[in-house]
């Protein structure tokens, strides 16, 4: 071995060590509302690449050493799903799994083009809904594809595990389909329209531990609830500019005490209601920073009231805390 190739190993192997003692960048302090209110949201973290799950050893320098493949960020974002700290990340192409337990990050590709909404069930099973496919995905842990056709534009997808049943938002079709966790069709709620149970452009759709089903109609600016067989129970939101009202709707999603969780892309952030519709909370703004957002899309909340936003012009996922318990 030359002189010159045993320096160059000792000079990677002072950084790679260096590298691995170098603190994390801190976390900014942000809560929402602010003093002197009682903070209930609070502002926990950025994912933006396959480095954020796997740690400062599998980032740049290894990549230099060992000739390992780059880290992966993302293209275009779009839904989250999230469970039992695992989050799956929808994207032009893929979808991202960041497995926090293990530490490991893998892509799932396949067949997908444009995967949009997605659930994950027990055991790990995946409902993709495929925009460009015009399909509904199962994809199970070994990674089989059982495809469902019959869409127009499949958006959010939802999973009712009590009773078994995914729902999937036919955007174009105006519609919500729902089927059983096989893929077959059970009915279909709504058509085209402003009256209750009418939708126009639904985005995604959310479904509580009693079975109600929350959608975001967005061409009507507002978000219904229905009972489990699709009977309208009641609305809320208009079109507007202040708390409470939305100007673009996208992402659902409920904590554990029945909060409602609705982003807003145009608005650039995302608004936490009452199980009535009343809103007594707003997060975020349009920005680069930490807690702004960038044309924010899909959310979920994990078990752990941990809340996962897609921040899809920013490309990135913002994590943030319920703060239950304070």
């Amino acid at each position: 071995m030359s002189a010159k190739l045993v320096v160059l190993l000792l000079s990677l192997a002072l950084v790679l060590g260096c590298a691995a003692q170098l603190p994390r960048e801190e976390v900014p302090e942000l809560y929402w509302p602010l003093p002197p209110e009682k903070p209930r949201i609070k502002f926990v973290d950025l994912i933006i690449g396959s480095i954020d799950v796997t740690g400062v050893r599998s980032g740049k320098f290894k990549q230099l050493l060992f000739g390992e493949e780059p880290e992966v960020g993302f293209l275009k974002p779009s839904f989250v799903a999230a469970r039992d700290r695992v989050l799956y990340i929808t994207d032009i192409g893929r979808v991202h799994v960041y497995d926090f337990k293990r530490k490991e990050y893998r892509a799932i590709g396949g067949r997908l083009l444009t995967p949009t909404g997605i659930a994950v069930g027990p055991n790990s099973v995946l409902y993709v809904a495929d925009s460009s496919r015009r399909a509904l995905y199962i994809i199970s842990p070994e990674g089989k594809f059982t495809e469902i056709k019959g869409f127009a534009t499949p958006g959010g997808v939802a999973l009712d595990e009590k009773r078994g049943r995914v729902l999937v938002c036919d955007t174009k079709k105006h519609q919500v389909v729902v089927l059983d966790t096989r893929g077959r069709r059970l009915f279909s709620i709504g058509r085209r329209g402003r009256g209750p149970g009418q939708f126009n452009f639904p985005y995604d759709v959310a479904v509580d531990k009693e079975g109600r089903i929350y959608v975001v109609d967005s061409g009507n600016f507002r978000v219904q609830i229905l009972a489990p067989n699709g009977q309208p129970i009641r609305a809320f939101g208009t079109v507007g500019m202040v708390p409470g009202t939305f100007a673009r709707p996208k992402g659902i999603a409920l904590d554990s005490q029945g909060h409602i969780y609705v982003v807003d892309a145009a608005f650039g952030n995302f608004q936490i209601f009452d199980r009535l519709g009343r809103v007594y909370l707003a997060v975020g703004t349009n920005g680069l920073a930490p807690g702004q957002f960038q044309l924010p899309a899909g959310i979920a909340i994990d078990e752990r009231d941990r809340i996962y936003v897609v921040d899809q012009m920013n490309r990135r996922i913002q994590v943030f805390q319920y703060l239950r318990h304070q």
